[in-house]
């Protein structure tokens, strides 16, 4: 019976001492969102939006400051959280998930290893479509393996989706973008 006692006050104590520990580490301290998107985009209002927010959710009740760094697609935030910013719990950020595709197919530029980044969730899901016009000549997925032109293709960034849409196609496909 004491035995099952002892259990039950250390099964009710340890999360407590977690929570404690958490009140005690964040309290007075700044949180920092890294945003990759330029003040006004996408990615800034869905930070400004969790930081009103967030703080109240985190033991301690830090504050939270959105801080922008734009710039090649949101690499340069990216680069910035995997060498830069201190692993001490004070910052995270929100980048274009599409860098960790540019990784895997191999992009210039992309110098870290993304797979030592902590995925803690995303704030909107999206979809990637890559459409071709019938301009293109392309009509059928077949016609893309016979194809012996260049396609034309326009991005923000070459680290967005739809560009490394074109730039996976390119190596099973003939055809070359620009």
């Amino acid at each position: 019976m004491s035995g099952k006692i002892f259990l039950t006050a250390v099964f009710l104590t340890v999360p407590l001492t977690g929570v404690l520990f958490a009140q005690d580490f964040y309290k007075g301290k700044t949180v920092r969102i890294i945003v990759g998107g330029s003040p006004g985009g996408g990615f800034d209002t869905y930070s400004r939006m969790m930081a009103r927010h967030m703080g109240k959710h985190i033991p301690g009740h830090p504050a939270i400051l959105v801080e922008n760094m734009t710039g090649a697609g949101t690499l340069i935030a990216a680069k910035y959280l995997y060498g830069s910013a201190k692993p001490d719990g004070l910052a995270f950020g929100i980048f274009n998930g599409s860098l960790i595709l540019g990784r895997a197919l191999g992009m210039k530029g992309i110098d870290f290893d993304v797979r030592e980044f902590e995925y803690l969730g995303v704030p909107v899901q999206d979809s990637t479509v890559c459409a071709l016009r019938k301009e293109s000549g392309l009509r059928t997925w077949t016609n893309g393996w016979e194809a012996r032109h260049r396609l034309r293709s326009a991005a923000s960034a070459r680290a967005i989706a739809p560009v490394m849409c074109l730039g996976s196609l390119e190596q099973h496909w003939t055809f070359r973008y620009r």
